[in-house]
């Protein structure tokens, strides 16, 4: 799988001493954890950046809620600085709250100086993306529209502290969009990015005018979008495959929901489609742009499409069908967008050239049909 962030935060599955020193996070686990014993570990490092780590930790010793000792408990720690996902333990706690079963099972959290701790109890399950078929894949989709359903059903109280990406907001950032590729990303792509461009078949050459010429379909889109009322629920963010298993019961389990933001619930599922297509077409086609007249979205694009809208419980199935469509137009713009707060958070001064390429790509083809 193409990596969506830079080059040099490939996961090296190293512990990042200088974000956090491991006794540290042991100390932590063991005080989060009322009568844990020892902490042993990190047993397995998951994921490691230098903001960010993931692995599992084993507590020996703990009492169980009937007062038996469990031994050699594994549980998973994750910690990231704090100007990353400062939300994050909220969401945790709020899917936890609505959908038990289909997110991982929070243990406990903190906010730490410049950090954020989260604890989650562990998973089994095989990886959707090894498995590499479409029928798993749908049942994310399903398990994704469920999920949305019952989160939506949540009182404010429990949702306010969230973060939210308004659709009102989706005309500013395609500006932004606008402005990001003009004064960075164009330069990139004729310099050393440029097979970026090639891999995704940008049109440098007219790209600003296009951006430009899009602007009052944009704020349309957005306007019809939001006009069809569907609720505010949880946005993914960066919904793949290798972020959703099938557990040992049969039910899926979809994570790493440290990105999500409250929002409109048909852009979680741009990421995904993504997956589907390199189901038909393998990886090196499924990360470029579509070559000119095929059609928009191949056979097992459209079948995941379909999972996903069929589970919902909102509307009319035309009336999901349409707002799918607009927020497919809608969604690379607010991909776009995120590359550039990720870039901001991490001091990448070239912002995230590979994002906005891959991002934009889906985007023409897109526009152009919606334009007819």
């Amino acid at each position: 799988m193409r990596t969506m962030t830079s080059p040099n935060e490939e996961d090296a599955n190293v512990w990042p001493d200088k974000l956090l020193h491991p006794s540290a996070a042991r100390a932590w686990i063991a005080s989060a954890l009322p009568g844990a014993g020892q902490v042993l570990g990190p047993i397995q490092i998951l994921q490691a950046k230098h903001w960010g780590v993931t692995a599992s930790f084993a507590v020996t010793g703990e009492a169980s809620a009937d007062g038996r000792a469990q031994h050699g408990r594994e549980v998973i720690f994750k910690a990231a600085a704090r100007g990353m996902f400062p939300a994050a333990p909220q969401v945790a706690e709020a899917l936890a709250r609505c959908v038990p079963g289909a997110v991982p099972e929070l243990l406990a959290w903190e906010r730490r100086d410049d950090l954020t701790f989260t604890l989650f109890a562990p998973f089994e399950g095989q990886p959707v993306s090894a498995l590499g078929e479409l029928p798993p894949l749908l049942e994310v989709a399903r398990t994704l529209a469920g999920i949305q359903s019952a989160f939506a059903t949540l009182p404010s109280s429990e949702t306010q502290e969230l973060p939210r990406m308004l659709l009102s907001h989706l005309p500013e950032l395609h500006d932004l969009l606008i402005r990001d590729v003009r004064d960075r990303h164009l330069a990139c792509w004729h310099g050393e990015g440029s097979e970026m461009a090639e891999q995704f078949a940008l049109p440098l050459d007219d790209l600003l005018p296009r951006l430009e010429a899009v602007r009052p379909l944009v704020a349309r889109w957005t306007e019809e979008l939001a006009a069809g009322g569907w609720p505010d629920t949880i946005d993914h963010v960066d919904l793949h495959w290798d972020n959703a298993v099938v557990r040992p019961d049969g039910r899926m389990l979809i994570f790493d929901w440290e990105e999500a933001v409250i929002s409109c619930p048909f852009f979680s599922l741009d990421r995904l489609l993504n997956d589907a297509r390199e189901l038909d077409l393998g990886e090196a086609a499924a990360w470029a742009a579509p070559p000119a007249g095929t059609p928009l979205y191949t056979p097992s694009e459209r079948a995941l499409r379909d999972a996903y809208l069929d589970a919902l419980p909102w509307g009319t199935r035309a009336a999901r069908e349409r707002a799918c469509t607009l927020a497919l137009c809608l969604a690379p713009i607010k991909t776009a967008y995120e590359g550039m707060r990720f870039a901001e958070a991490l001091g990448y001064a070239e912002g995230t050239p590979f994002v906005t390429a891959w991002a934009l790509a889906r985007a023409l083809p897109r526009w152009a049909e919606a334009s007819q």
